[in-house]
Order: structure tokens, then C-alpha cells, then sequence
């Protein structure tokens, strides 16, 4: 199937008619701790092969701010945001305003949008669902609304891709923003409706401390890193700071399950347990070549009646190395897109073919499982412990 936008949109729309019509059983190919059948086969149709829309640089880690918890993601998310504003001129309180709007309408999260919405045609419904195809860390089905600020294509806000570019979405926002009259003067929470024109239009007044903390703590970095030597915003993308060819333990948790022979299969990985929406890093630098879908459905927990990994992440590492990230609760990197070690790839869930919150960590070698545990020791990772990096 095409990767491009255009042949996704095609699809997504046969899928939604298809959908429409009537419910179908979907073939069941076996447990997946058999690993048997090429990733390709088991792979969703709809696996993107678009790259990362946006440069960004490994940074941020998680903060609590006006006593709200942000996660390394929100606060990527933010800084990104607070450098946007800095670049174009605009003082703190810009961001400021950007930053409530984007707590109230996403959490600061880059939501995709699988176009499921009533309200849209089955053509809008297939250009929306075209977001999936792009980095993200959240899934929202209001309209034909995207990203942080939840800004819509069909309102003119720009394209999908263009709306699935965090630096773009900031822009885009902003340049509503000065457009709005005495938008400095006015309340926080009139200057933010003025650009949203939102059902809820009161509710940013709500977030006012929080992104005025949060703009005070993040002003100074945006300011001396705004725009990288060829004058373009870099958008920040979370992770962890790793030295250049080094590899790391992925994610914090405890090893719940070792890699072996389990009910007459192979149990292919090892499985590491944390709460809900753990980060997931990139053990070593790589190329994703598999970042999507692998069941028959992921928006929920799986189970052990579900067949495929759910939300799986893979990185080729050169050499024949490749490593497995699965049952994630969502993912933030994109097929073909080049990734460094400690770069963010997703979150710990339970999607696809598992009862129980964890990353499933499998290490391969020339397309052959070996065990996780033996072979990161021998390059100084040591995942019996606690935390990542």
C-alpha cells in the first residue's frame, strides 16, 4: 500500500465505509509470543512510512509546575511553544496565553485524530485520520481537530501535515494571537477564545498560573536557543541525553518476565513493568522502520485472546541489530524517521497481545530473537535495574 499521504487518505477512506457498512470478524493469526510470521504480515495496513515533520533536539524531562504534573513529553511540547513565541518577537505573556490555550485544549499533548467524528464526511473524516501518520503522543476524535492547540484543517488553520508540525501549530496560533485587538490588555482567557472560538471559552482562565509558571521557568532557555545557526525554530523533542554510540536501558520499571520458552512458545523479549505511560526511549541510535498499529485495534488495553505486539516501535541499528518496543500506549516516532539513543519513541501501555501494563523489549539479530538481558550486558545496560538511561 502507498505510504504517501494521498494513498493513505484513499485508504482511510475505504476503510470508514467500510466501517460504516458493517461490523467483521478479523483473522486471528496466533499468539505472539510464537513469532513466527513476518512483522510485515502482521503490520496494519495503514503503517506509515512518513518521515518526522519537524527537526527537534533531545531535551526536557518531566517537572511538576503550579503543583501539575508534566511529563518529559508536555514539557518538550512547552518548550517548543515558549521558543516559537521567543523567536517571532513576542514577550513572555504570548506564551504565556499559548501555553494555557494548549493545557485546556490538549494537556500539551500532539494529538493525532482518527477522523472518527460524526460530524465528518467520509473524505474529511480521511484527511483527518492522515494525522496518524505523523509523530504524536495522544489520539482525540473532535472533528477534524489536531495537535496541541487541537487547531483545524477544515477551518483553515493549514494542512494536516503542516498542523502536525508542533513549531507550525505554535506559529500558526500566534499569528491569531496579534491579529486579536489589544490582545496584551485584555484577560488571558478572552485574548485565548478570540483565537479558539471555543465552546468552553472561560476554561483557559483556569490554566493561568500554571502557564505563567511554567513560561517564567522556560523563557530563558527559549531565548538562547530559539533558532538554530540557520534561523530556523528546532522544536524540542523529549528524551534523555546519551552519549554517541552508547546504549541504554529503555524504560524504568522492574523485568517481570525474562525471555524463554513459555506454554510450548517463545517468549521473544523481556517484559519491564511501570505505571501507565512510562516514557520509552531508544536503546542505541537507529532508523525506525515499524512505528504503528499490529492488532486489530490499539485505542484500548489488549488481551491475551488479541493477537500482535498493539502499538509497536522498531529500530534497525545497522549490522543486523534491530530492537522491539510493543504493546506501547502510544507512539511518538515515525517509520523512516532517524533516531538517537534516549530519544523518545513512546509509552509503557498494554495494547495488543497482553494483559498487563509493560514494554515488551525484544533485541534481534539478523531477524532472529536473542535474549535481551545477556546481550545489553555485554554493552554496559543492565535492565534488572531500576530506572532508564
Amino acid at each position: 500500500m502507498s505510504g504517501t499521504v494521498e494513498g493513505l487518505a484513499k485508504a482511510y477512506v475505504k476503510r470508514w465505509l467500510w466501517k460504516a457498512a458493517a461490523p467483521v470478524a478479523v483473522p486471528v493469526f496466533g499468539v505472539l509470543t510464537l513469532l513466527l510470521i513476518p512483522l510485515a504480515v502482521l503490520a496494519a495496513p495503514e503503517a506509515s512510512t512518513a518521515t518526522a515533520s519537524s527537526s527537534c533536539s533531545i531535551g526536557g524531562t518531566g517537572a511538576t509546575v503550579a503543583g501539575t504534573e508534566l511529563n518529559a513529553v508536555q514539557m518538550g511540547h512547552a518548550q517548543t511553544i515558549v521558543t516559537v513565541a521567543s523567536a517571532q518577537g513576542l514577550d513572555p505573556y504570548a506564551a504565556t496565553v499559548a501555553l494555557a490555550t494548549a493545557y485546556q485544549e490538549s494537556r500539551i499533548r500532539m494529538l493525532a485524530n482518527d477522523g472518527s467524528s460524526p460530524e465528518l464526511t467520509a473524505e474529511e473524516a480521511a484527511v483527518t485520520a492522515t494525522s496518524l501518520t505523523y509523530p504524536h503522543d495522544g489520539l482525540g476524535s473532535d472533528h477534524d481537530s489536531v495537535n496541541t492547540f487541537q487547531q483545524r484543517w477544515i477551518a483553515g488553520w493549514g494542512s494536516v501535515a503542516q498542523l502536525m508540525d508542533p513549531v507550525y501549530a505554535a506559529e500558526a496560533f500566534y499569528r491569531r494571537l496579534v491579529a486579536v485587538p489589544d490582545w496584551r490588555a485584555i484577560p488571558l482567557t478572552q485574548a485565548a477564545q478570540a483565537v479558539q472560538v471555543s465552546a468552553y471559552g472561560g476554561a483557559y482562565a483556569h490554566w493561568e498560573p500554571l502557564a505563567r509558571e511554567l513560561t517564567a521557568m522556560l523563557w530563558p532557555a527559549a531565548q538562547a536557543t530559539a533558532a538554530d545557526p540557520g534561523g530556523a525554530v528546532a522544536g524540542v523533542c523529549p528524551g534523555l541525553p546519551v552519549a554517541a554510540g552508547s546504549w541504554i536501558r529503555p524504560t524504568a520499571g522492574t523485568v517481570t518476565s525474562g525471555y524463554g520458552p513459555r506454554g510450548g512458545a517463545l517468549h521473544a523479549g523481556v517484559d519491564i513493568a511501570g505505571p501507565r505511560d512510562t516514557p520509552v526511549y531508544a536503546a542505541a541510535d537507529g532508523t525506525v522502520v515499524t512505528a504503528a498499529c499490529t492488532s486489530a485495534y490499539c485505542d484500548r488495553d489488549g488481551s491475551l485472546s488479541l493477537a500482535g505486539y498493539g502499538n509497536l516501535v522498531e529500530l534497525d541499528h545497522g549490522g543486523g541489530v534491530t530492537t522491539r518496543y510493543a504493546h506501547l500506549s502510544a507512539y511518538t516516532a515515525t517509520a523512516g524517521q532517524r533516531v538517537s539513543a534516549g530519544a523518545l519513541l513512546g509509552f509503557q501501555g498494554s495494547t495488543g497481545n497482553s494483559t498487563g501494563v509493560h514494554l515488551h523489549l525484544e533485541v534481534r539479530l539478523d531477524g532472529a530473537s536473542v535474549d535481551p538481558v545477556p546481550w545489553l550486558a555485554s554493552r554496559g545496560v543492565d535492565l534488572h535495574a531500576a530506572s532508564a538511561g
